[in-house]
């Protein structure tokens, strides 16, 4: 017996261990020995002797029979108790525990080849609060897996805990697409400090550590790699340059001219191995500047000189951009098996560049926005100011005498400095680190001129130019501009800096000193510029006269304290929380400060004469000392991140060290001193005073770290020094204000406002943090002082061994396993900004109200009309969803503290940070159920609020809004397989989300899709496109197999035609979910063996037709129609019918095998033609209808459903969607109905045929507008009763629309649904579209579904495919990749005839013969038209016939190329929209894709004109390995197939001779 902390007696009980089947429980126990233990009860299991690993195991139910356990045993599963150390049959306590004591602040979840919308992590979220999580454990729902990666809790790691409201819970993801970007700037040819070049340091030193790490953590990425730089050219204008190459340059604000390049390395790529990627980079590497700076020049133009810039100079904004526009496009061509984004810079500098403001705003808001992970890793040295730097373009350089320039440390960027392995060895042999690398020039100049070189130097920084400026001191200035006047302390000029600093005049050659003319200030007197010297606090505060702040003036503890402290100092204001405590668009009663840009400090300025009020400049080497403002952006990250103990937010690469050399041992040891101990104690008092004055609850400010804390620092140890000092740090700036932080409640306890820089807001910046300090182990004394392992990370591991990669230096976690944006966030506005700076509107959501005539009609329905009507959601499922959009679509909930949480008070004023809510909660009866969420994105925040039936929907938008901003950009890029750089171009611009439709999805989700409100392009619905191509093709197996040529693809036979045919309606069978066994369809169909499994031998086919023949029993079209039809029903020998199920009658059976049937059983009817003419009799006698009941459908040959109604009485037809309705018009709605184009003299050609030529499909009545045929004609079906039918209304003449239950299990706990756009007609001679499209569904079931259809296509012959929504990517197509575009391959028709093919036509003649040959050629390569090409139809007004953009679009059997022929007609009767490019306004496809080709072929410079007849050939890239089988080919096999088509298309072996020669005589 032994008695537990919490005082109970606890007595062991014997271990035993059990497997893991059939959903047996983490832990086993006999009730008789725990009598107090319920169900979700959370109990500790630990050993006596071993104190320190204590395992926590929830009981998730009590056995209902009576368990095997003996008395006084409890039963561990075996991989919990291996994990936890606990040894079988040995003696261990058993402990009931409170759930409060083991709570998690942070819970990290990891998964893989999965897609998690972040609603689906917030559903899993909740599932999950009040369970006891270990280590490793798996945790599932609703088809979604994740595994426990990591816990935290009060700033240290642990093994097990509690899931509470309060956790947070951050997904990490080992598939995402991560897009890595390295800079090849001039200084990639540089060596660093250690003699390694930067591109070494990059590839073989970085990309091989990362690479080793994904594949440690078994990650398989979806990787995109790119070089990128920029070419300055040494000329005055444009007109230096030939005019063929003008296009792509631009001019920058100092009129330099450049030109920007990207070479896409690898695209898209998931390799398990990385080595020959690294050897390619190497490769490139060696080509990368001779190839890029004469790229022209290699072409035969003249050109100016050229050079390649410095990091700083380089596009690096432009590069974040490019790869930002990929990912807002995150809705389209949605995988089901990767989640997360990161896009990695990789730069050789030291992470300060100069850039564009207004790009700068338009990158930082499309980040945030976007929820990006950027990472910034950088080669270079890490300097001694804030990291990373911008530096803003002076564009009025040359007109304004202002000095000094505008710098912004971003704070929405990741940031590492990478250390190499010969960095750290050096590290071993010398205590001194450099942190900054001499400029080449000066090292040059120190080496000319050994002797005088101080003098010189300090003249060298004062040319004639300089003479012109005053200089300004600007901390001084900076002092000023924050500074307040008061009556009694009125602005100086520079009186007391001197003696508050210890000032120290430097020595310098000031020429005009003396005859300065008047007016101008004094010459500048520059003070020391230490970190830890700052105004500091004042033993009694006044409250100053005006509500804003004051500076103090100084103290003489103050001094002390600031001079003698190796910490940061304190500083106390007097401000009303009201005019600080605000937003980032706050007005004040004094005039606005001109802020230096976004995110600057933000100033005080004032009605003074004379004073004209100045942009607030930012001090790069002192930024801890500036206060930002807190805003939603700068929270928007901050539940990623894990806290310390006391509480803050912490990045765990970036340590902030003493400032002290590695061998601690030889040093003396800095202790903290009595006076800093003393001024931290004031300054606490102080705070204490300034809180009671406010009448502010005492509670929140020393709880965690009063007096006691500072107490307990004088008993550290010295030989901790760097640990004692953050600590100190810790509770001096907490304590005192400096920052404020989300306590160990989650509450911010920033009273003033004002945040510090960095990526968490909470972490102070000094010259001693670095990204790389401390990566050496740890000894052991200094591991056992580590109170936390956030501040002192421990790494065990040998620095001489291969695995041991640098240390802490890089955020190695975000780069291998990236975190997605957290669902939570903690940022509310208060009353007085959403008074000021927020429109409010609200409006009302009735579901029921909505539903209600719906609920009416259904009473009771039957199972068949629940099959078409489905249930309305219920208003509380309506609210949840609501809440499920906002998240998905990039929202973040805000958590508030526990005193101000909206769900336990009915106002939010009881926390004083949040007193300003009261206004939103209006007074209600206590009796009525009420749910309320509050969520925010940018400056956007929206309150969802569900009280009895009313969804109330308030918003909150900013009363000014960001102007929507565009920023053009040209570039030039090399795709992989491309030979050249081709021209681009693109656009980017900060998207306005206060312009969303959100009324229209709030409605959407109301009617479940089904009422006025479907999916439109603004709602950003996710969608994935799929295409279906027949497999099992011998030319494919001939070429995998080493057959060297690739152009064998023959003309499908008539019988293939006919299997694939077959296939494909049984294909649509299985999707239709029709219940029929594989049995009964054969039996009724086996004379022909196209309808079984097409394994059916021709000879026994012939003996099967002769047996099962009926046509002798005198079935001939002469029949009457009452034989035929009892023929049809006949059991043994008639149609087979498909069994009854919900939304089919009996009798029901698919047209296409009645069609066959006809042909084989009816004498006189040998084509497809004469038994759709047949069966149509029957249909205009109304002896068969189509399944809805509809008389006027017509019969279609193809996977159209019919029945035979009953002979006597009404047929059984359902009025939908109400009484009023002749028949059932949501039967189209529910079904996927295609009509089968065929064609039974196809043998006669072999061609692929264009519009206007004999396309087999031609020949037959079947082109008829299926809409036409099926009767849906706008008027009748799109109305219903003023409801529109959404299926119904968005059909086009190519596409239809199908609903798709998602959760045909019920696995999830909401109700869930989708829509699928396919193709109307299908033709073996052309692929198949299938494209689903959804706003309501969880990621997991929706791939499980989709994952399941592909395996069903494999034994109808064919498979199913992801494709991208655009293969082509061409620049001027919407939401096209900048990264991807399309390989030209010209065709050589020069070979051919001299003046060019078919010249002996007229132009439009020649054009069309073109293309057929084309078309000829890309056949025996193996592709299938990407759509049916339709004739032009007179019904349809909206598209007269196949859109341009598919009309020659082609895609490859194996579905892993698409070719498209540039369509070069000189008239098209259809415009496309070029948003893009200014010098395209509106043009035709045929004009774009003119100008696209010659853009390709414009930078050659040759004689003769250039030939402009080719193709355009692009990869699919979505075709990843979980979808390669051996019909698709790999990796290799492509590579094959456009090497091949090159060759042939240059004519290569004369081989495009010869087949133009066979092609002629045909």
């Amino acid at each position: 017996m032994q008695h537990s902390r919490y005082g109970r007696i606890m007595k062991t009980f014997k271990l035993v261990q059990h497997q893991r089947k059939d959903n047996a429980a983490d832990i086993q126990i006999n009730p008789k020995d725990f009598p107090n233990v319920h169900a979700g009860d959370v109990l500790e299991v630990y050993h006596p002797e071993v104190e320190f690993s204590r395992l926590l195991v929830q009981i998730t139910k009590l056995p209902e029979e009576p368990v095997q356990l003996k008395a006084e045993t409890v039963s561990i599963e075996t991989t919990i108790a291996t994990a936890f150390q606990l040894r079988a049959y040995q003696d261990v306590y058993v402990n009931k525990i409170d759930p409060k004591h083991v709570a998690l602040d942070l819970v990290e979840l990891l998964y893989k080849e999965q897609y998690y919308s972040r609603s689906d992590m917030w559903r899993m979220r909740k599932s999950l609060v009040g369970k006891c999580v270990y280590l490793n454990k798996k945790i599932e729902f609703t088809e979604m897996r994740a595994t426990v990666n990591e816990m935290w809790s009060k700033g240290d790691k642990v093994a097990c805990g509690v899931i509470t409201e309060d956790t947070r819970i951050v997904y990490r993801s080992s598939t995402a697409v991560v897009q890595i970007f390295i800079q090849m700037s001039a200084e990639m040819w540089d060596f660093d400090i250690n003699g390694d070049l930067y591109f070494e340091k990059a590839v073989n030193g970085f990309l091989t550590d990362l690479f080793a790490k994904w594949k440690e953590q078994n990650c398989c990425h979806d990787v995109t790699i790119v070089l990128f730089s920029r070419t300055f050219y040494r000329a005055r204008s444009l007109d230096d340059f030939p005019q063929e190459v003008q296009e792509c340059l631009q001019v920058d604000y100092q009129g330099r001219i450049y030109e920007d390049f990207y070479r896409v390395v690898i695209q898209n790529e998931r390799y398990e191995e990385w080595t020959n990627t690294l050897k390619l980079l190497r490769k490139y590497f060696n080509q990368y500047q001779t190839r890029v700076l004469r790229y022209h020049k290699q072409r035969g133009f003249h050109m100016p000189p050229a050079w390649n810039s410095k990091a700083s100079q380089g596009n690096f904004l432009e590069t974040l951009n490019v790869s930002l526009n990929l990912f807002e496009s995150y809705y389209l061509d949605r995988n089901f098996d990767r989640t997360g984004k990161v896009s990695v810079v990789i730069t050789p500098g030291p992470g300060v560049f100069e850039v564009d403001r207004e790009l700068t705003n338009i990158t930082k808001q499309r980040t945030i926005d976007c929820g990006v992970g950027s990472d910034l890793v950088c080669m270079g040295e890490q300097p001694l100011h804030a990291a990373p730097l911008f530096k803003f373009h002076n564009k009025n350089a040359r007109n304004c005498l202002e000095v000094g320039d505008d710098y912004n440390i971003p704070h929405w960027m990741n940031h590492s400095f990478y250390t190499s392995k010969n960095q750290i060895q050096s590290h071993f042999n010398s205590s001194f680190v450099p942190r900054i690398k001499p400029l080449p020039e000066v090292l040059e100049f120190l080496a000319k001129e050994p002797e005088n070189n101080e003098i010189s130097l300090a003249n060298t920084s004062y040319d004639s130019d300089d003479d012109k400026f005053p200089f300004v001191d600007y901390d001084e200035y900076d002092a000023q501009v924050f500074k307040l006047p008061s009556r009694t302390a009125p602005r100086a000029v520079s009186g007391r800096s001197a003696s508050f600093y210890g000032t120290q005049t430097r020595r310098r050659n000031y020429k005009y000193s003396a005859d300065a003319p008047q007016g101008m200030p004094e010459p500048r007197v520059r003070h020391i510029s230490d970190d830890f010297m700052e105004h500091c606090a004042d033993k009694v505060l006044k409250k100053s006269s005006s509500s804003a702040m004051g500076i103090p003036s100084k103290s003489i503890i103050g001094e002390d304290l600031s001079q003698s402290a190796g910490c940061y100092p304190i500083l106390e204001k007097t401000l009303s929380r009201e005019s600080v405590n605000s937003s980032e668009s706050e007005e004040f009663l004094f005039s606005r400060p001109v802020v230096g840009s976004a995110g600057s400090p933000v100033g005080f300025s004032h009605r003074l004469q004379n004073y004209r009020p100045q942009r607030a400049l930012i001090n790069p080497f002192a930024p801890s000392r500036m206060r930002f403002k807190m805003t939603s952006n700068r929270r928007r990250w901050i539940h990623a991140f894990p806290t310390d103990p006391q509480g803050a937010a912490v990045q765990s690469h970036h340590y902030l060290g003493s400032g002290q050399s590695d061998d601690t041992d030889d040093l003396p040891v800095q202790q903290p001193t009595r006076e800093v101990i003393q001024g931290a104690q004031m300054a606490v008092e102080s705070r204490k005073r300034r809180s009671v004055s406010r009448q502010e609850s005492l509670e929140d400010i020393g709880e965690d770290h009063g007096l006691d804390g500072l107490a307990e620092l004088n008993n550290v140890s010295p030989s901790h020094s760097s640990l004692t000092m953050s600590t100190l740090h810790h509770v001096l700036s907490s304590s005192s204000g400096e920052y404020g932080r989300c306590g160990s409640r989650g509450q911010m306890t920033s009273q003033d406002g004002f945040w510090l820089w960095g990526p968490t807001g909470e972490q102070p910046w000094s010259p001693d943090m670095t990204t790389g300090w401390d990566w050496r182990p740890l000894t052991q004394v200094e591991r056992e002082r580590a109170d936390s392992q956030l501040i002192k990370p421990i790494l065990t591991s040998d620095p001489s061994s291969q695995t041991f990669c640098a240390g802490i230096s890089v955020d190695w976690k975000s780069l291998t396993i990236p975190a997605s944006l957290p669902t939570t966030t903690d940022f509310f506005p208060d009353k007085r900004s959403l008074q000021y700076d927020y429109v409010v509107s609200d409006y009302n959501l009735l579901p029921d109200d909505v539903n209600a005539e719906i609920a009416r009609e259904r009473n009771p329905p039957s199972e068949d009309e629940a099959f078409f009507r489905r249930k309305p959601l219920s208003t509380v499922h309506v609210f949840r969803e609501l809440v499920f959009q906002r998240l998905a679509q990039g929202f973040q909930l805000i958590k508030f503290s526990r005193s101000s949480s909206p769900r336990e008070n009915t106002t939010l004023g009881s926390s004083p940070q949040y007193h300003h809510a009261t206004v939103l909660t209006r007074a209600r009866a206590r009796v009525e159920q009420s749910e309320e969420y509050y969520l925010s994105i940018g400056r956007i925040f929206h309150k969802l609020n569900l009280t009895g039936p009313t969804i109330t929907v308030t918003r909150y938008r900013p009363r000014h809004n960001q102007p929507q901003l565009h920023f053009k950009y040209l570039y030039r890029f090399q795709a992989p397989d491309s030979y050249s750089y081709d021209v681009s171009w693109t656009e980017f611009s900060n998207e306005k989300l206060e312009n969303y439709v959100w009324n229209h999805l709030d409605h959407y989700i109301c009617t479940r899709g089904e009422g006025d409100f479907g999916l439109v392009e603004s709602l950003k619905y996710w969608r994935s496109r799929f295409f279906l191509l027949p497999s099992n093709n011998s030319a494919t197996k001939k070429i995998i197999e080493g057959h060297h040529r690739c152009d064998i693809y023959e003309k499908r036979s008539h019988q293939e035609v006919k299997t694939l045919i077959s296939g494909f309606v049984r294909y649509l069978e299985t999707i239709n979910k029709l219940k029929r066994t594989h049995q009964a369809r054969r039996s009724k169909l086996q004379a022909d063996g196209t309808a079984g499994s097409g394994e059916t031998s021709p000879g026994k086919q012939e003996t099967d037709s002769q047996k099962g023949n009926s046509k002798e029993e005198g079935l001939s079209r002469s029949t009457p129609a009452a034989k035929l039809i009892e023929a049809f029903t006949d059991a043994q020998t008639g149609f087979a019918f498909l069994p009854k199920q919900p939304g089919l009658t009996i009798n029901t059976f698919i047209s296409a095998e009645a069609v066959l049937w006809c042909q084989m059983n009816i004498a006189g009817i040998e084509t497809t033609k004469d038994a759709v003419d047949k069966l149509q009799e029957l249909v205009d006698d109304k002896l068969i209808l189509h399944a809805s009941g509809n008389p006027k459908h017509r019969f279609i040959f193809g996977f159209y459903l019919y029945f035979i109604p009953p002979s006597k009485g009404k047929p059984d037809i359902l009025n939908l969607p109400n009484a009023s309705c002749p028949y059932n018009m949501c039967f189209q709605n529910e079904f996927c109905e295609v009509t089968v184009l065929h064609n039974d003299d196809a043998p006669k050609h072999d061609k692929f045929y264009l519009p206007s030529g004999d396309s087999p499909e031609r020949d037959i009545k079947a082109h008829v507008d299926w809409r036409v045929e099926t009767d849906l004609n706008k008027q009748g079906w799109g109305q219903q009763l003023g409801k529109l039918n959404i299926c119904a209304q968005k059909a086009t003449r190519n596409h239809k629309y199908v609903n798709v239950d998602v959760d045909i299990n019920n696995k999830s706990e909401r109700t869930e649904w989708s829509t699928a756009r396919y193709h109307a007609y299908y033709s073996p001679h052309c692929a198949f579209e299938l494209q689903i499209q959804w706003m309501v569904a969880t990621g997991g079931l929706l791939g499980d579904l989709v994952y399941s259809w592909a395996r069903k296509a494999t034994s109808c012959g064919f498979h199913l495919l992801p494709v991208p929504v655009d293969p082509f990517a061409l620049p001027y197509t919407q939401n096209s990749d900048p990264l991807r575009g399309p390989i030209f391959v010209p065709l050589n028709v020069n070979c051919l005839q001299d003046n060019g093919i078919f010249s002996e036509h007229d132009e439009q003649t020649q054009q069309m013969k073109t293309i057929q040959f084309q078309l000829a050629i890309i056949q025996k390569f193996g592709f299938l038209r990407a759509v049916v090409e339709m004739p032009e139809s007179k019904t349809d007004l909206h598209r007269v016939r196949t859109p341009d953009e598919y009309r020659y679009q082609f895609v490859h059997c194996t579905g892993g190329m698409f070719i498209l022929i540039p369509d070069i007609k000189t008239t098209s009767p259809i415009t496309v929209e070029a948003p893009y490019s200014s010098s395209f306004g509106k043009k035709s496809s045929s004009d774009l894709h003119k100008d696209y080709i010659a853009r390709q072929t414009s930078s050659v410079l040759s004689e003769e004109p250039q030939s402009e007849i080719g193709f355009l050939w692009s990869w699919n890239f979505m075709l990843s390995k979980r979808w390669r089988s051996g019909n698709t080919g790999d990796e290799h096999f492509q590579d094959k197939m456009l090497a091949d088509f090159r060759l042939f298309c240059s004519n290569a072996d004369n081989r495009l001779t010869k087949f133009w020669n066979n092609y002629v005589e045909e």
